[in-house]
């Protein structure tokens, strides 16, 4: 019996000690996040963030969207491990996919208290949810006959919007003279 009431008083002592614990802590996040909320305020006040009647930027991005969305443009695309071997060149149409990239939200809208909910991710204007943690890409590379073949791959991709060859030096650099099939205006 003495040894029940023992053990019974050893894990009540445990519970109080992790209660007493854990609101400790919680105190000490509550009030980490009240100075850091203090500081960011200061910081909006005295160093408040800029305001731009026009991104360059924002155009540029905009045009690359309409371009890439809209429009099949040979390219020219490298596959390389990350230490610069190259593992496939050739042709290729558009630009890279990466691999996880989806056509539908993989999030819901969750109300987790009276005042309001989490925000959710928006699709890009391309109508996808954009990758933010692969390193895997789809690459529609050109065979020789002029089939478009999807090529997976988790190596580093560059797609050039003009064909490369590889120099003596092992660089990649423009081979010809050919256009560009994407560029870019500038605004005036």
């Amino acid at each position: 019996m003495k040894r029940k009431a023992l053990l019974l008083v050893m894990a009540l002592v445990i519970v109080f000690s992790i209660i007493l614990v854990m609101g400790c802590d919680a105190s000490a996040q509550t009030k980490d996040r009240a100075l850091v909320n203090d500081q960011q305020e200061h910081y909006a006040m005295v160093q408040p963030l800029p305001f731009f009647d026009y991104s360059i930027p924002r155009y540029v991005l905009t045009q690359i969207y309409e371009v890439v969305a809209t429009e099949a443009r040979s390219t020219y695309t490298i596959i390389e491990s990350m230490t610069g071997e190259t593992k496939f060149h050739g042709p290729s149409l558009g630009y890279g996919i990466p691999v996880d990239t989806q056509l539908t939200n993989p999030l819901m809208s969750s109300y987790t208290n009276s005042s309001g909910g989490v925000t959710i991710e928006q699709p890009e204007p391309n109508g996808l949810f954009s990758s933010k943690n692969t390193d895997g890409t789809w690459v529609l590379f050109v065979d020789n006959n002029g089939d478009v073949t999807p090529i997976y791959t988790e190596h580093k991709v560059t797609t050039f919007p003009f064909a490369v060859i590889k120099s003596a030096d092992g660089s990649w650099v423009r081979a010809g003279n050919e256009p560009a099939t994407l560029t870019i205006e500038l605004p005036q």
